[in-house]
């Protein structure tokens, strides 16, 4: 299955909130995450959806699935040079 796909049935959207997934997918704390993508500091790119400081930090689940994928494919190179 597409990971895309199933990041998108999963969250009903293309463009969900950094704090909907920070701790499953990067393993931070919703202040931390939010400090990591001011510095730019997270494995994918976020983005505020307005100038204003208060307003939410979003992900593309695109960019999400991309870099899950990278993980996984990574993963199963380093298990079949490990065999």
């Amino acid at each position: 299955m597409n990971t895309t796909f199933l990041l998108m049935a999963q969250f009903n959207k293309a463009i969900v909130p950094l704090d909907q997934i920070c701790k499953e997918y990067f393993g931070l704390e919703s202040r931390t995450a939010k400090n990591y993508a001011k510095a730019g500091r997270l494995p994918v790119p976020a983005f505020r959806t307005s100038d204003s400081n208060k307003s939410t930090w979003m992900v593309n689940v695109t960019d999400l699935a991309e870099y899950l994928d990278k993980l996984r494919d990574t993963a199963k190179k380093d298990l079949i040079s490990a065999a």
